[in-house]
């Protein structure tokens, strides 16, 4: 709707900062933003693909020493190519082709770009040994990362990419320019002359690597790009040949559902398997319908995973961990059996947590936190305005102070590094009303919303339990129809949609959120409660409790007995 389209505009203006303009590039380009306070695309160049001026630099190190402790040959192999270079980057992956999502060439040891001062950029493919393949396979790749770095990093200088193929096993080595039958020589325009043309180049590079589709493309009907961290491209980037099991913790608001979906893309693209082969498993059928809605995997519920088999899935993505259970049975052993089915070449399985929004005190059915091994950590807050940062801290640290039984000592270590993107406006408010006065703050805070761009798929209104917002939802949606926004519908701008569970509502967003008296009756995790429906929230959060629980109840009964 045009409403809807208004509100997403209006938080791209107020919340992203421009990382490609469509000004000044490619007509084929799409805008890149990222959101305030992150990395610009030059810091990230700087971090990832730093250019020292006379000094050729290998990247990244770790994977470059761990390719030449596999492969004894490689590093005399590469030295001898490089002797001539001066000053430049060698970028290595063990598949630029998957990094470009393409698919792997099961032969290729690695790929190796020469990004160097008086040269064009050169992609390079390493075999173990001959394959007539194989310069199909660097060709296709060299094209397609020209063919990005223009019409999705935005370069406007002119761009070749030359392409040689190495085997370790073989004298023999092929050299070509992007697939032609004979060499082409590309005029000297077409070298990196400097530094400054090394880094734009490189700047575009970063866009390409690290983009993924906001959330918002939706909302607006079009388009739209934001940029992963250094930390999640650095999670992102793990080989799955070696990383097959990884457990992910992330603080509140910190990517972990982005990486998931990242993830679910590069599996199908380094094990050539279609969708059906990989399964996303989470608590909730609302995230569920989300991640479906995407295409890339077939995504269940935890109580569907374990009512039905799945023979046909190799790979498996578990989000929302924390929040299983196991009153239907061991869903981790149920996993781990799945993904290692094939003894010779087991599947994936990631997992990603977060103990601090811990909704239930029942068996999660995750292993114990110190055999959660391999583990990475999320501890940057990237979603949330700087007001809802900031209460998210300070309930994090009341977390700290007294920890809850289920939250293990050594994950509380990761709040000493808990930050957040500062810089992106927006609003907390903490009220204490009745009933009556609730539900006509949240209806007039609604159409003042709705008055000014925003539309019913910004706006969430949380209850505590599903059964609260069974018993309430009429009493808000009644108030709110009163209020015309528009000449629309009242239903079509008041939906149901907007009303659930804190818990149901897990993993999702909204940029305005109500949260309607967030409490429990377990004791232990009132503060995750807190933490879970806050999180939710991008720019505005409201919550709203009763002065006198017990009296605001008898309320509800009287509001919903003169409707």
């Amino acid at each position: 709707t045009a409403a809807n389209q208004t509100s997403s505009l209006h938080n791209l203006y107020e919340d992203f900062e421009s990382q490609l303009s469509l000004s000044n590039s490619p007509p084929l380009c799409r805008p890149v933003y990222s959101k305030k306070g992150l990395e610009h695309k030059v810091d990230l160049q700087t971090d990832l693909f730093p250019v020292s001026p006379g000094c050729l630099t290998y990247t990244p190190e770790s994977l470059w020493r761990e390719l030449c402790s596999e492969h004894k040959r490689l590093k005399n192999l590469i030295s001898q190519e490089m002797s001539s270079v001066p000053c430049g980057l060698l970028i290595l992956s063990r598949s630029w082709a998957v990094d470009l999502d393409l698919e792997e060439k099961q032969e290729v040891i690695c790929d190796a770009l020469l990004i160097a001062e008086n040269s064009s950029p050169i992609l390079y493919t390493i075999l173990g040994k001959q394959d007539e393949a194989g310069q199909d396979y660097c060709t296709r790749t060299a094209f397609t990362l020209k063919q990005k770095l223009v019409n999705t990093g935005g370069y406007t200088g002119r761009v070749c990419v030359m392409t040689k193929v190495l085997c370790l096993n073989s004298k023999c080595s092929v050299e070509t320019n992007e697939g032609s039958a004979s060499p082409i020589d590309y005029p000297c325009s077409y070298n990196l002359a400097n530094t400054q043309e090394m880094e734009a180049l490189l700047q575009a590079l970063v866009i390409v690597l690290l983009n993924f589709r906001s959330f918002l493309s939706d909302q607006l009907g079009c388009k739209f790009l934001n940029l992963l961290t250094t930390k999640q491209y650095e999670i992102f980037s793990k080989n799955l040949h070696k990383a097959k099991k990884l457990f992910v913790h992330g603080l509140p608001g910190s990517g972990k559902t982005i990486i998931a979906m990242k993830i679910m893309e590069k599996i199908r693209n380094t094990f050539h398997c279609k969708t059906d082969r990989i399964l996303y498993i989470c608590e909730n059928q609302r995230l569920r319908d989300v991640i479906g809605a995407k295409n890339i995997c077939q995504a269940v519920t935890r109580t569907t995973f374990m009512k039905n088999e799945f023979n046909m899935i190799q790979h498996i993505i578990v989000d929302e961990a924390q929040n299983f259970r196991t009153e239907d049975g061991d869903w981790y052993k149920k996993a781990r059996s799945i993904t290692q089915r094939e003894k010779k070449c087991p599947g994936i399985l990631w997992i990603f947590l977060d103990y601090f929004q811990t909704s239930h005190r029942q068996k999660s059915g995750l292993p114990s936190f110190s055999r959660q091994y391999p583990k990475e950590e999320l501890t940057r807050v990237v979603r949330n305005a700087d007001k809802i940062a900031e209460f998210l801290q300070g309930e994090l640290q009341k977390i700290r102070i007294n920890p809850p039984r289920r939250i293990p000592p050594g994950s509380l270590e990761m709040l000493n590094e808990f930050t957040w993107t500062h810089g992106v406006s927006g609003r907390f408010k903490h009220k204490q009303l009745n009933l009556g006065e609730m539900v006509i703050y949240v209806a007039k805070k609604c159409s003042f919303f709705l008055r000014n761009g925003y539309s019913p798929q910004d706006i969430a209104v949380l209850f505590s339990t599903e059964s609260k917002e069974k018993k309430y939802k009429n009493v808000f949606l009644r108030e709110m129809r009163k209020r015309r926004v528009s000449q629309m519908d009242d239903s079509f701008v008041f939906l149901p949609d907007m009303f659930d569970s804190i818990r149901r509502f897990s993993g999702l967003e909204r940029s305005i959120v109500f949260g309607i008296n967030p409490h429990t009756v377990e004791r232990g995790i009132s503060h995750n409660l807190l933490l879970c429906l806050a999180s939710r929230a991008r720019k505005h959060l409201y919550i709203l409790r009763f002065p006198d629980h017990s009296s605001s109840v008898d309320e509800a009964q009287s509001l919903e007995w003169n409707a």
